[in-house]
């Protein structure tokens, strides 16, 4: 019978943690990536990771219920949550190893490579189970995304992972850094998070790969502000490479964060009338 197989047990470090004091978005990516390897290799299919499944195309939608802070043990247990004729879904709950909550919900869309065979495909589906989560929905198309300039750089040798392109952590670390020059812009500058101790905490990212990055591409990051709401905010960062090649998109929704309370509190007027004129319009 199909079940969770658990596929990384850790902690979190305390150098992992970010200016909010809590584990960085990126290092989660980190141990995604880790649990999808391990699930394969666990389960006897280790081919497929040599097929560089994961590369690209595929998407990873999360879902971040409580936050986990520096010294906190966890751990991630997977499953096949769905499989077509030319992709596959991986479902992954991270879990407060003290508690036993689950804080963060993940489900992978992965293309499969043509060469996969048939009997490996009928041992995925014999490891399907039920996803216990609703879906992750589509975001609405935006009708003019330009975006600013909101980071750029370029791809270390040191961040091409097992599947020889761009890390899946390497990407969340420039959409992090594309999201703090946005919360600049707006006026939630470094002092303004320490004066007043707030910061700006995720709650839900949608991250799309379109294609992979190799060393020595430039990246630039482009982020446009799509929701503004009492406390929350949701942007887009589109990702290219040379050319403009567009590589990587990510919807990122979080709110801003009382952190002595630790719960969401209001958008002051003057930082809402910078994100107002960043708005772009929705179709």
């Amino acid at each position: 019978m199909a079940e969770w197989v658990e596929t990384y047990r850790g902690i979190v470090n305390a150098w992992e943690t970010d200016t909010v004091e809590h584990f960085t978005i990126a290092y989660y990516f980190d141990r995604f990536a880790d649990a999808r390897a391990n699930y394969f290799d666990l389960i006897g299919e280790r081919e497929l990771l040599g097929a560089r499944v994961g590369i690209a195309p595929s998407r990873l939608h999360v879902t971040f219920q409580h936050e986990l802070r520096a010294g906190t043990a966890f751990h991630i247990s997977s499953a096949v949550t769905g499989l077509g004729p030319q992709a596959m879904q991986l479902g992954h709950q991270v879990v407060d190893s003290t508690t036993g909550t689950t804080v963060t919900w993940v489900v992978e869309t992965l293309a499969l490579p043509t060469r996969v065979s048939p009997a490996v495909i009928e041992k995925l589906g014999a490891q399907t189970i039920v996803w216990p989560r609703p879906e992750a929905s589509d975001h609405p198309p935006l009708a003019d995304a330009p975006g600013f300039l909101a980071a750029r750089d370029r791809v270390k040798p040191w961040e091409i992972a097992e599947n020889g392109a761009l890390s899946l952590p390497d990407h969340v670390h420039r959409f992090s850094a594309a999201m703090l020059q946005t919360l600049t812009t707006i006026g939630m500058s470094a002092a303004y998070m320490n004066e007043h101790r707030r910061g700006f905490s995720t709650f839900e990212l949608d991250l799309r790969l379109l294609t992979g990055a190799v060393a020595g591409d430039m990246v630039d990051v482009r982020t446009s502000v799509a929701h503004l709401g009492n406390s929350s905010l949701r942007v887009l960062h589109k990702m290219t490479g040379p050319g403009g090649r567009e590589l990587a998109s990510m919807w990122q929704s979080g709110v801003h964060l009382d952190m002595e309370a630790r719960r969401s509190t209001k958008l002051p007027a003057d930082l809402r009338a910078l994100a107002t004129k960043l708005l772009i319009k929705v179709a």
